[in-house]
């Protein structure tokens, strides 16, 4: 099994995406963005922005999505714990993702994945991916040495991407993560 399928996935997919500066997130409120597709380069500020907007998706509509969360290090976790608690209750069941620098904290109905020696120790993702709600951000590291962190990825509420993403992810993973349900079945 090649463990780099996700980033074959990711670059073949980044292309596809219109480019689009930080400055979008200024301008757009978080209900323009639920129905934007782009790619971007940002920094964990505008990335914790749009990865909010998949998160009160989540909360706002409990018992809908599967969410699948890529925080790269657990001890990042710590940072947004609280939101995190309410992704839980509100999500069917939710993976955290990273590297197990620090004790993952217990929420409910959660699994940690640990991505050490794998190419997704350098991925950024959030994916909502239930009956109506199919939100993925993906993004990877590119941060130069001596700056602060930015990320490149894209952005989409495309229900096929995120069933893709997923299906990676089950495919690197395969006891921990369930085969995703087609959105067509589910919908």
């Amino acid at each position: 099994m090649n463990n780099d399928i996700l980033s074959i996935f990711y670059n073949s997919l980044l292309p596809i995406f219109q480019p689009r500066t930080e400055g979008l997130l200024h301008r757009l409120k978080p209900s323009d963005l639920q129905h934007s597709n782009f790619r971007y380069i940002f920094s964990v500020d505008g990335m914790t922005k749009i990865s909010h907007v998949i998160e009160d998706s989540v909360i706002k509509t409990p018992g809908v999505a599967d969410t699948h969360v890529s925080f790269q290090y657990f001890s990042r976790i710590a940072a947004q714990a609280d939101q995190y608690q309410q992704v839980a209750e509100a999500s069917n069941h939710l993976w955290l993702y990273g590297i197990p620098d620090a004790p993952l904290p217990t929420f409910r109905r959660t699994l940690g994945i640990d991505t050490s020696k794998t190419p997704l120790e350098n991925y950024w993702f959030v994916i909502a991916y239930g009956a109506g709600i199919y939100s993925t951000l993906l993004a990877k590291e590119i941060t130069p040495e001596d700056s602060q962190r930015l990320y490149e990825g894209f952005f989409t509420f495309e229900p096929k991407t995120a069933y893709q993403v997923i299906t990676l992810l089950h495919q690197m993973f395969p006891i921990q993560i369930p085969k995703p349900i087609p959105p067509a079945e589910q919908d």
